[in-house]
């Protein structure tokens, strides 16, 4: 098998385990010697470093995110975007599982923000969304500059965190490292699931997108009857999402890689003015619970992902 058909490339595989090993060895040394404060310290009377890496920091916040996988859907290949969005839905969860199992608290330099720290959320979901768009223009379209500008983004959101003071080095070390475990993990096995469930029947496959993330939410909710993670929020979207897909793909059949520029950039426009509508509309609804988090976000990802490409379709014809 050629370089070109290999899932992982070997150089591409060395350079993530070399990564993988600098991050954990360099900030284990620095955890040793009893630096896992000193940043935070350093910046945290910082009021111009604050503001710079605050809007670095931003970028891992849930509205980027979800106006850079709609923008993906709209306007690039939805395939692809779908394999993002489960990586970042994945990456969220298991995010959330780690941190009720470590129950770390954050420094005291986390200033209004509350919940665990270890390991960190932006840290951790940078890796899994900027690092599988690295590999995506790295080995589909060669694009070696794009891909180290990706890379280099998971390292300032990562950093970020320390500097706004809300994670210590401990947390962005594990988030980093956890997040490439994930994505490795995410890499290899996606394409013989999606083989796998490709040749499920249209039926089961609506059934496993119902199940699953029914049994992943009520999985958590028992394990951590008291958690504060929003797991409402990754089980409610996945749903939304591979259901909202299947029947997408059976009976809209949107595909902006067909399209023209001027097409697609009129999409973009209108599917984001769109996303914001539903997102901000959904987001006044007064409720805090596990449960409404869940149906807001399937309502989301559900009408995201099947009402904005129908109203596409009915725009080009």
């Amino acid at each position: 098998m050629s370089e070109e058909e290999e899932i992982l490339p070997k150089n591409l595989f060395i350079f993530i385990i070399v990564s993988a090993l600098v991050i954990f060895i360099g900030g284990l040394i620095l955890l040793l010697l009893g630096h896992n404060m000193t940043l935070n310290e350093f910046f945290y009377h910082n009021t111009v470093t604050y503001a710079i890496f605050s809007v670095i920091t931003y970028l891992g916040d849930l509205v980027p995110q979800i106006l850079l996988v709609t923008s993906l859907w709209y306007a690039y290949d939805k395939k692809f975007a779908k394999n993002l969005s489960f990586a970042l839905i994945g990456s969220h969860y298991s995010n959330g599982v780690l941190k009720d199992i470590f129950q770390d608290p954050r420094p005291w330099t986390r200033r209004e923000v509350t919940g665990f720290g270890f390991p960190s959320g932006h840290s951790q979901n940078a890796v899994a969304v900027w690092g599988y768009l690295a590999y995506h223009v790295y080995r589909e379209k060669k694009n070696k500059i794009l891909s180290w500008i990706f890379v280099i983004l998971i390292y300032l959101i990562a950093f970020s965190r320390i500097v706004v003071g809300v994670h210590d080095l401990e947390d962005v070390w594990g988030g980093l490292l956890f997040g490439i475990a994930f994505l490795v993990f995410f890499i290899v096995l996606e394409p013989d699931v999606t083989n796998m469930i490709n040749n499920l029947s249209l039926k089961s496959k609506i059934v496993l997108a119902i199940i699953i993330p029914i049994i992943l939410f009520i999985a958590v909710l028992l394990i951590f009857p008291n958690s504060e993670i929003d797991y409402g929020l990754a089980c409610g979207a996945l749903m939304g999402l591979s259901l909202g897909y299947l029947i997408e793909c059976e009976k809209i059949q949107y595909d902006p890689t067909i399209l023209e520029t001027k097409q697609r950039i009129i999409n973009l426009i209108i599917g984001l003015i769109i996303t914001m509508i539903l997102y901000l509309g959904l987001s006044f609804i007064p409720l805090d619970s596990q449960i409404w988090d869940f149906i807001q976000f399937f309502i989301l990802a559900f009408l995201l992902v099947t009402v904005v490409p129908w109203i596409f379709m009915k725009i080009g014809r």
